[in-house]
């Protein structure tokens, strides 16, 4: 599980709406009702490259009017991830190789990040299609990242990027990504739900 390293991509947005949960208050009867207030979505948004372990190892922000290709995410862990590998976690670089996860997404599994992975030797852990529930990036590191952003406005995308810089740092210091030691767990009960959806732990 050590050797284990989960990417994804998501969006961070200006404006994070609240969960349910989040906005829940205590009322008695004959208390008046809360104004809801319309929300304009707000155009400024970042694509935000997460790779974790045991702690977030890098997030990377996507450059305004880049897309994530092939090529892209090729160049991302040729460069980026490999650099801070190198700092961060120095028993990657000899044979102790690290175990690759990420989704089934386009520019995920083109051949230009395939070929690389075999150059590099790094090995990749199966990931079914369409299974957010088992990728420790979407349930676990993301949505901790986004948790203390809702319901704050930002207003530039370097203030996106510096949101996120300190939810990942408290994350860290915390030691609140556990998401790739649970993932035996959430495969057994995929494994006993005989593949159906799950939620939860």
């Amino acid at each position: 599980m050590h050797h284990i390293i989960a990417l994804d991509e998501a969006w961070a947005r200006a404006y994070e709406p609240e969960m349910k949960w989040q906005s829940n208050e205590w009322w008695h009867y004959g208390s008046p009702r809360k104004t809801k207030v319309w929300q304009n979505p707000s155009n400024a948004k970042v694509t935000v490259i997460f790779a974790y372990d045991n702690a977030c190892i890098l997030t990377h922000a996507v450059p305004q009017h880049r897309t994530v290709t092939g090529q892209y995410y090729a160049d991302f862990l040729e460069h980026h991830l490999c650099h801070e590998l190198r700092k961060k976690r120095p028993h990657f670089l000899g044979e102790n190789t690290p175990i690759i996860l990420h989704d089934n997404a386009q520019p995920h599994v083109a051949d230009v990040v395939n070929q690389l992975l075999v150059r590099r030797q790094w090995e990749v852990l199966y990931h079914p299609p369409n299974r957010p529930d088992i990728s420790p990036c979407d349930f676990d590191l993301i949505p901790k990242v986004k948790e203390p952003l809702r319901g704050r406005r930002l207003k530039t995308i370097p203030d996106i990027i510096d949101a996120v810089g300190r939810s990942v740092r408290t994350i860290n210091k915390t030691g609140a990504a556990k998401g790739i030691m649970r993932l035996p767990h959430r495969w057994e009960r995929v494994l006993h739900n005989v593949g159906e959806y799950i939620e939860g732990l």
